[in-house]
């Protein structure tokens, strides 16, 4: 820790005793170093906090409203829903007070267990606002990190607001165990309380499974598929990206495979099975179940569909739309299982 070195030479700064020249100049030198005092200032804060807490890293960023996929701007940070504690992925600038912290961020997702590590953001100044993500995966666009996130716990579904001073505090897990010969491994799960418009757990697999089990329970939509058309689909997800192009899938809906009707008020109970991920090889997918093809009635679902698509799938999401707009989902349960290999 380099520690505060601005403002530290007491003959550099300006006094009413001087000649108002020396003193204008002094003054002058002062106000261009507040930037480089505050960086230094929240540095040792930063640095302090990380001892107090055991070791953890800490990294201080200023919070952006903004949820699209692109950099949040130098020393930001943003997550990729408005409610904040829904959001899936969390997106980092690679500096924070001028300082580059991408080696740092990049060994984010150095162990070999599911959960990667654990992240508390803390607003500065205000501990009574804070979040708790649990770390699954980390991808690498240029010029900043999205961390695939699950939020833990919070003070408030979204609890900061633009501008707000956050430090972020990083715990790493330690590595996974020798993995046994059979049975299914619990892997990720998500409750819906509140509206999402996809989810996404797109950087879930990996290559010590090649078939999953996908659990959904009680998901509902917001729209009426005998009014609007909505549909839901299940996309595949190649590096962190969900495939929605019409080209590959063999369902009932060109650009992703038909789990029903958009659950208004028939809520949808699916078992999902996706087999062949690690291979450039066609990927297979079971689905049963019950789900809603109209407004109330609810309708059996059984059906083997694939997607033909070179490359390893890392994931998926969930997605329902209708005729103009996307239909957001508003409850249910998710829960993901890996088959071990062996």
């Amino acid at each position: 820790m380099a520690g505060i070195t601005t403002f530290l030479d007491e003959s550099k700064m300006p006094n009413r005793t001087q000649e108002q020249k020396l003193f204008d100049n002094l003054m002058a030198a002062v106000f261009q170093n507040f930037p480089k005092w505050g960086r230094e200032v929240n540095e040792t804060l930063g640095a302090l906090n990380a001892l107090a807490a055991g070791g953890v890293y800490a990294i201080p960023y200023v919070f952006d409203t903004a949820t699209a996929d692109a950099d949040p701007g130098p020393g930001k940070l943003r997550l990729s829903a408005a409610t904040q504690n829904s959001a899936t992925v969390m997106r980092l600038d690679l500096t924070a007070s001028g300082q580059d912290y991408a080696t740092l961020i990049d060994t984010m997702d150095g162990s070999t267990s599911f959960i990667k590590g654990s992240i508390r953001l803390v607003k500065q100044g205000d501990l009574s606002k804070w979040m708790t993500f649990d770390v699954t995966a980390r991808a690498a666009p240029t010029g900043y990190r999205n961390l695939a996130v699950a939020c833990t716990d919070s003070s408030a579904a979204s609890p900061f607001v633009a501008g707000d001073a956050l430090m972020l505090f990083f715990q790493r897990n330690g590595d996974k165990g020798d993995v046994g010969t059979s049975g299914l491994v619990p892997l990720a799960s998500a409750t819906i309380a509140s509206s999402v418009a996809t989810i996404d757990f797109l950087n879930v697999f990996s290559t010590l499974y090649d078939k999953y089990t996908i659990e959904i329970q009680g998901l509902l939509g917001t729209m009426d598929p005998s009014v609007d058309g909505s549909t839901t689909r299940l996309q595949l997800a190649y590096g962190g990206q969900a495939d929605s192009s019409a080209a590959g899938y063999r369902g009932n809906v060109s650009n992703g495979l038909s789990l029903g009707g958009a659950f208004k008020t028939s809520a949808a109970t699916l078992t999902i099975e996706i087999r062949n991920t690690n291979t450039s090889d066609i990927k297979s997918v079971g689905i049963r179940g019950f789900s809603s093809s109209t407004n109330s009635d609810p309708v059996f679902v059984m059906s083997e569909n694939c997607h033909k698509r070179t490359g390893l799938c890392s994931g998926f999401r969930i997605v329902a739309s209708g005729t103009s707009a996307a239909v957001p989902f508003t409850a249910g349960t998710i829960r993901i299982f890996g088959n071990r290999n062996f």
